[in-house]
């Protein structure tokens, strides 16, 4: 009895002290709230008030979440081109200066044709350019997950350890990739990728230039090498 009197007693201590709204919770609460919560869900709390949207638009939430899922494929490579979006978005009149059709999608890219080299290529963004300017990881986010961001990464082959250099965009309904490569005049080559065959991209060095190292004096017994071979002079390194 004595604890059923205890609670009570504190209940009615805190009738002063009531919640009426989830916006009334202390700042600190409510970021631990939006930290547990799935990309799913914070789309559906954005949709509650303005407030809430903006503090779901917060780049530290998306960034969190962008390594959970994307973490292992997206190394300063890829970044390096989200980047490169992002700042040609800074000024919404520049986007229609670019490598630009009428679907609204640009590439970066470098070279001339025949022997052009895509970085990364992005489709249909003109309806997040307000998210490329306010959240820029939240856009990230969005264009990873729909498959819109082309992004570089490097692809293994199915029969052997050879890997090459791609751009892949997710197919969410499949949790699988698709994939473009430079040696099938950036058509779709692939389909169907599953996950354990990609890797980031380890260096931003074109795959039709040397890399030199600078850790080869590092190497000792036991370490793992990788050479990447190069078909034909006008071919890049796979």
């Amino acid at each position: 009895m004595s604890s059923e009197k205890n609670c009570v007693s504190k209940l009615e201590k805190q009738k002063d002290c009531k919640v009426y709204s989830l916006l009334d919770l202390p700042e600190w609460t409510m970021d631990c709230i939006l930290e547990c919560l799935s990309p799913m869900d914070l789309f559906r709390v954005a949709q509650v008030c303005t407030n809430l949207r903006d503090k779901t638009r917060n780049d530290a939430l998306w960034e969190k979440l962008i390594k959970q899922k994307w973490g292992r494929l997206l190394g300063d490579a890829a970044y390096h081109e989200w980047q490169w979006h992002t700042t040609k978005f800074a000024n919404t009149q520049s986007i229609f200066s670019l490598q630009q059709n009428q679907t609204g999608s640009c590439g970066s890219f470098s070279g001339v044709w025949p022997f052009l080299n895509f970085h990364s290529y992005l489709e249909n963004f003109t309806d997040l350019i307000t998210l490329f300017k306010n959240c820029s990881k939240m856009a990230l986010y969005i264009c990873l997950e729909s498959g819109r961001f082309w992004f570089p990464v490097q692809l293994y082959k199915a029969a052997n350890l050879l890997c090459y250099d791609a751009i892949v965009s997710y197919d969410s309904k499949r949790d699988t990739f698709k994939a473009r490569c430079q040696t099938g005049g950036w058509r779709l080559t692939e389909e169907n990728i599953q996950w354990d065959r990609l890797r980031s991209s380890p260096v931003e060095t074109s795959p039709r230039e040397v890399h030199m190292s600078n850790c080869m004096n590092d190497l000792k017994p036991g370490d793992q090498i990788e050479i990447q071979l190069k078909k034909r002079k006008e071919s890049p390194y796979c």
